[in-house]
This record gives C-alpha cells, sequence and structure tokens, in this order.
C-alpha cells in the first residue's frame, strides 16, 4: 500500500476540520457584510454653568447641579465596507433609548427635571483591525455620527418636568473590541465612547434653566455586534 493510500482516511477525518477552521475567515474574505448590533449604554451630559449661586446664604437660585445618568438601551444595522486587509469602513444605523436626571440643588428643597432621548444614530466610523490569531481579532475605530432627536416636541413641551435640547447632535466616536470568528456567526463585542460636539441645551420652559449655559452628550455604550 503506497504512503498516499495510507494517508487517505486521515485525510477524510482532518480535512474537514482544516476547512471549518478556513470557514471563520469568510466574513473578512468577502468585500461587504450586514448584521445587526444590540447593546446598553450609560448617558451623561458634560456641563458649563452661567450663574450658580454657590456661596450666597440669600440667593434665591440653585447653587449646584447634580447630573444622575441612567442606563438605556440601544439596537441597531451593521453595514461594513471592507477596505483593505486591515481596514473597514462602517456604518451602524441605531436607535438608542437614554435619559439623565438633573437635580438644582436650592437652599431648602431640591429640584428634579429629566433629559430623555430617543436618538436615531448615523455614524460613519473607520475600524483597524489586527491580524486574526487563534480564532479572533482585536480592532479599534474612530470617527463621528450624527444624531436626530426622535423624542415628541409637543412631550417635552407640555411635560414640565422634561428639560428640552435641540433636535439634532453631532459627535465624535472611538472604541475597542473584538472579533469572535465562531463557525456560524462573527461575535463582537465592543466599547465606545461618544463625546458631543454641539450644544444641545434649550433653557425654554425649564424653572431656573438660566444657571446652565450649555450641554455636551457623553455617552458609554457596551454592544455586541453579529455578522
Amino acid at each position: 500500500m503506497s504512503y498516499t493510500s495510507r494517508l487517505k482516511p486521515w485525510l477524510w477525518v482532518i480535512g474537514p476540520s482544516f476547512l471549518a477552521a478556513q470557514y471563520n475567515l469568510y466574513y473578512d474574505l468577502r468585500s461587504f457584510n450586514l448584521g445587526f448590533n444590540m447593546g446598553a449604554n450609560y448617558s451623561q451630559v458634560k456641563i458649563h454653568y452661567s450663574q450658580l449661586q454657590y456661596n450666597d446664604p440669600n440667593a434665591s437660585g440653585p447653587s449646584f447641579v447634580k447630573i444622575e445618568g441612567i442606563p438605556g438601551i440601544n439596537l441597531g444595522l451593521i453595514m461594513n465596507k471592507k477596505l483593505h486587509k486591515y481596514f473597514d469602513l462602517r456604518s451602524i444605523p441605531s436607535v438608542s433609548l437614554q435619559q439623565r436626571n438633573l437635580y438644582f440643588v436650592l437652599r431648602d428643597t431640591t429640584l428634579k427635571r429629566r433629559l430623555e432621548a430617543s436618538y436615531l444614530y448615523i455614524p460613519v466610523l473607520l475600524k483597524y483591525k489586527s491580524q486574526f490569531y487563534k480564532g479572533y481579532r482585536v480592532y479599534v475605530l474612530a470617527g463621528g455620527q450624527a444624531g436626530i432627536n426622535l423624542a415628541s416636541d409637543k412631550r417635552v413641551r407640555d411635560n414640565p418636568e422634561l428639560i428640552r435640547t435641540e433636535r439634532l447632535d453631532f459627535q465624535w466616536v472611538a472604541g475597542v473590541g473584538m472579533d469572535l470568528y465562531l463557525d456560524k456567526v462573527k461575535l463582537s463585542p465592543e466599547l465606545t465612547y461618544s463625546l458631543g460636539v454641539r450644544n444641545i441645551y434649550d433653557p425654554t420652559g425649564t424653572r431656573y434653566g438660566y444657571v446652565i449655559k450649555s450641554l455636551h452628550m457623553q455617552t458609554l455604550t457596551f454592544n455586541l455586534h453579529f455578522e
């Protein structure tokens, strides 16, 4: 019996396993991929003050504004275009439900106001990924995104407990993640940070709203991407 003949039974065992291992890279060989993502966010605001009255015992206005972040959720659609062996161009249109509570601290009481938003985000991101190693890659990404607040203006206007904001926002985005190549799907846990570049604050209808000069969105997001 020849050496090749003796080897054939082993090829039937080793061959499928080898092909399965190579099949994982199929996601990166394609020029365009689709997927979806879900995740959780923790949203805060970067605040600048105008007329806080810190040390005046007779002041009637707030001496401090405390901000409390509330966890929210994200759902989105992944569109990934391969540019190079290590570079991808990505867009992940997503809906993000967010809330922050603002507490205006007065001399004898605390006034609570909610800052709620339902944003539609449309990002453009550049992704740089490492070499493939034992079923995974690590990556970093950066870019920007436009955000449209889908919350009803009438609902905010008619509810004195809510703070009004501008409808449109722009944000810088940076993140880090890991691509895990499974048999049927590529799973990517990812952590991103976004910072708004526009002042979204509208003091209209907010009691003591004059003490705030500007608000800029800050959001930390953990996502699971499925491609």
